[in-house]
């Protein structure tokens, strides 16, 4: 079980909400022997750069072909360059060990369902961040989560947020944000579900929060920046959990049809 940390905690909550926060916690907490640091180094030769990985046997998908394809996914979805982080911190998770810790920290209501979340079968995901070496030992020190299902090597949860990112823009426009959800599944040949969108009534420095459904039945989180209608976090509901009592108030009031 990982050592908690107050702080990543609340910022969990804040960024993720809900049932996620306890993954999220987890994947971002300093102190745990399952992380492993993979260095990438670019190495020039012949006018090209190569990145050279540092392979780690751990699981069915090793932590080399993990970073790899969190690299891919950084570049496809966010046209990112992992190399420029230096760093690749591999975590090997299940969402399950952390259920009875955040039991005692949420409310009566929302403790009933997670409760009953943690008699699901949940996956063990590997989780790849890309991370400043200095900031390697910070508790909150990466701004990218590349989260890989190891049984099936889907990705089902990327963030990577940048400065760029933000806008003091306000205005949302429902045909874009629509085009960017159907677009941004299409890359991953994944089908959005009709009529399941749902936008943020307000935005945030720019960014708006998008919930949908793909046709498989899963349901999905979504960040979009204002600025260019790109998509800078999605999380699919890969365990399919129970909604908190908290969360649906969320949606309830915060959310409207698109």
């Amino acid at each position: 079980m990982y050592k908690k940390n107050i702080l990543v905690l609340s910022m969990a909550l804040s960024i993720v909400g809900g049932s996620t926060a306890a993954v999220f916690a987890s994947e971002n907490a300093v102190h745990s022997t399952k992380n492993n640091v993979v260095t990438m180094a670019s190495k020039a030769g012949n006018g090209t750069n190569k990145t050279t990985v540092t392979k780690v046997a751990n699981g069915k998908i090793s932590d080399e072909e993990a970073v790899k394809m969190a690299t891919k996914a950084l570049k496809d979805y966010r046209g990112l360059d992992a190399k420029s982080f230096g760093k690749a911190r591999v975590n090997r998770t299940n969402a399950k060990e952390d259920f009875k810790y955040f039991m005692n920290l949420y409310s009566k209501e929302d403790a009933a369902v997670l409760k009953e979340n943690a008699k699901k079968d949940t996956a063990n995901v590997i989780v790849v961040q890309f991370v400043r070496a200095e900031d390697l030992n910070q508790p909150m020190g990466a701004s990218n989560n590349i989260v890989i299902n190891e049984k099936t090597g889907e990705i089902v949860s990327l963030a990577a947020f940048t400065d760029e990112d933000r806008s003091s823009e306000t205005t949302i426009n429902d045909a874009k944000v629509k085009s960017a959800v159907i677009n941004f599944f299409d890359k991953q040949q994944k089908k959005v579900k009709e009529n399941t969108m749902k936008v943020s009534k307000t935005a945030n420095t720019g960014t708006i929060r998008v919930l949908c459904d793909l046709e498989d039945g899963r349901d999905v989180k979504m960040t979009i920046s204002l600025k260019n209608y790109s998509v800078s976090s999605y999380e699919i509901n890969y365990d399919r959990l129970i909604p908190l009592p908290s969360e649906e108030k969320d949606y309830r009031e915060n959310f409207r049809k698109l």
